[in-house]
């Protein structure tokens, strides 16, 4: 995990509710390189350094220049850091006009990073600031209620996306606020399809970021799309056609489609889209072996899942849901492959739809974590006479880093290939 400190904002990572100690580790080095560029000068005045607990020592600082610096503790930890990362946490949970902002981390996750932080402040100086402090007491007031892990207790994820330059390049808008977006989660639920943004989706997506051209102007097919993370995102920033994510339990479907409507004004923006056009992102049930095989009549009578009763649905009734996997141009998914049994239905899945037409492709992105499941993989796909290339692992790692989702294992664990028959 420590591989991630240091590639994203602060920001990001608490925006992503990350391990709490590799937070603070992000914000003491990103803290310390703001001090190096700012040019200021890190020696205490005597009066801070009597207010420090233990004996002050200087420690050493990476600059830019890659040449080591040393900054002191009081500058590290004192008033102005402690202001500093109340600043981050407040930007995050607070509008500008004062209500509460989105897609906000549980209480309990930024009540337990705020007391981490102070633990590790007072190991070498006082809490001084007014901001941190009035925080800690509001979170400390706050309720309890679902801090203890539930399995129907949901939470949002964010991430401060690009956006799009006149050439189709991904860019920082220097001039206007980031957009973010927001995927609810529920990290304690028994549906792997709703726990967490998974490491390979995280990576698909920015892959998908990096080479736009290959899903621009497509229709996509997503399957095993999970909490709808890529679909979301490339639909909003790679000028796709259409995209149609697939999952196969109601409880995905159901939180797949919240997280689409939840980020319906980030779509109108990004795409230019009336409110009341066609939407770009669809969902529906499919089933894997049923789609390998066919088995229209059994997806006829499977009939329509409970989101389908709302107004406005973006879900697809499974004859329809069949019907636009099988007319996409592009077939994507990402950490599908880790149960063995399943892995025979999928590859007949991935071969029946590149079989259906010409000039089809599929990209798959796996995080590498059983050697015998994905060696399983690679021979029934061979079986079924399609053809794998995968991306360099160098080019992997120029990615640029957009979503700190690589808390178990790192985004070099993970494999992205294309698929051709």
């Amino acid at each position: 995990m420590m591989d991630i400190v240091g590639k994203f904002t602060t920001e990001a990572l608490i925006r992503a509710m990350a391990p709490i100690d590799v937070v603070i580790d992000n914000f003491q080095e990103e803290y310390c390189r703001l001090l190096l560029r700012g040019g200021r000068h890190h020696q205490v005045p005597p009066l801070l350094e009597r207010e420090c607990k233990e004996e002050p020592e200087t420690v050493p600082c990476h600059n830019d220049d890659e040449t080591t610096c040393t900054i002191h503790p009081e500058c590290q930890w004192g008033e102005r850091a402690q202001g500093a990362f109340a600043g981050i946490v407040s930007n995050i949970i607070q509008l500008p006009n004062g209500k509460p902002a989105p897609f906000q981390p549980t209480n309990r996750y930024i009540r337990k990073l705020l007391q981490r932080f102070a633990s590790r402040v007072e190991k070498t100086c006082h809490l001084e600031n007014e901001a941190f402090a009035e925080l800690m007491f509001d979170y400390h007031l706050r309720s309890t209620k679902g801090d203890h892990p539930d399995p129907n207790s949901s939470c949002h994820v964010s991430f401060s996306l690009p956006c799009v330059a006149a050439d189709g390049s991904l860019q920082e808008d220097k001039y206007h606020a980031p957009s973010i977006i927001g995927i609810q989660i529920f990290p304690h639920h028994n549906d792997v399809g709703v726990r967490k943004v998974w490491e390979a989706g995280a990576a698909l997506t920015e892959y998908l970021l990096k080479r736009p051209e290959l899903v621009r102007q497509k229709n996509v097919c997503e399957i095993g799309a999970g909490v709808g993370l890529t679909g979301i995102v490339i639909a909003g920033l790679c000028d796709t056609k259409s995209v149609h994510m697939t999952d196969y339990t109601d409880t995905t479907l159901v939180n797949m489609e919240y997280n689409v409507a939840q980020n319906e004004d980030w779509f109108n923006n990004t795409r230019g889209r009336e409110k009341d056009s066609l939407r770009p992102v669809t969902a529906g049930y499919l089933e894997w072996e049923h789609f390998s095989k066919d088995k229209q009549h059994i997806m006829d009578e499977i009939g329509d899942s409970v989101v389908a009763q709302k107004s406005q649905s973006i879900y697809q009734p499974p004859r329809i849901s069949m019907a636009l996997a099988k007319s996409a141009d592009v077939l994507i998914a990402a950490d599908v492959v880790y149960d063995r049994s399943v892995l025979p239905a999928l590859a007949s899945c991935v071969s029946k739809f590149l079989s259906e037409s010409q000039n089809r492709q599929a990209i798959f992105a796996t995080t590498y974590r059983n050697e015998n499941t994905f060696n399983l993989f690679e021979a029934k796909l061979k079986n079924e006479g399609i053809k794998v290339s995968y991306v360099p692992k160098n080019h992997i790692e120029d990615m640029t880093h957009i979503f700190p989702c690589y808390f178990d294992q790192p985004r070099t664990d993970v494999r992205i290939c294309t698929m051709t028959k």
